[in-house]
């Protein structure tokens, strides 16, 4: 687990909840709670009886146009980040705010053949978390891989930050 004070706040919200921006569209959203003049709490966990099986099954083949896993439990980020974009817009500043990030299904699998442990399989890992926190003056990210077992081998825990320590450099956004 890393803390990442960042320090670019307005360049990375842009990137977050932009919808010309694609940087976090990678992920599933597992919460968002959003404090303003009223607290706004989006569940990203999928409710399988809205839908259709037609409508599940279109859902399932779009993901496998995009070359994705179908998550029939956690909604995509791209989906639902202007829900949280018009919460936070306007002339003030949210009071504060925590999102739970996870990465997609098909990331899980391309993070475990980047690293070297033999021991975690993806079906022991549960979810690798991103938590952004805003407190109403610091904006900061927290990894959290979360495994189904439990183990000493902290391979997954340093491999997942240093992935988005990689992630945060590669976008440019400066931390501490």
């Amino acid at each position: 687990m890393k803390l990442f004070t960042i320090r670019n706040t307005a360049t990375f919200m842009t990137a977050l909840l932009s919808d010309r921006e694609k940087i976090f569209d990678q992920f599933l959203l597992n919460e968002a709670v959003i404090v303003t003049g009223n607290t706004y709490t989006i569940d990203g966990h999928i409710n399988p009886d809205f839908y259709s099986s037609d409508d599940l099954e279109l859902l399932r083949q779009d993901a496998l146009d995009k070359g994705r896993i179908f998550s029939e439990e956690l909604v995509r980020w791209e989906a639902v980040k202007h829900f949280c974009f018009e919460c936070i817009k306007g002339q003030r500043l949210p009071l504060s705010f925590k999102i739970n990030l996870c990465l997609a299904p098909e990331n899980i699998n391309k993070f475990l053949s980047g690293i070297d442990s033999t021991s975690i399989t993806h079906k022991q890992i549960n979810s690798l978390n991103v938590n952004i926190k805003y407190d109403g003056s610091t904006l900061t990210c927290t990894t959290a891989p979360s495994l189904k077992i439990f183990t000493m081998d902290k391979t997954v825990e340093h491999a997942w930050d240093d992935v988005f320590t990689r992630f945060l450099n590669a976008h440019d956004f400066e931390y501490d």
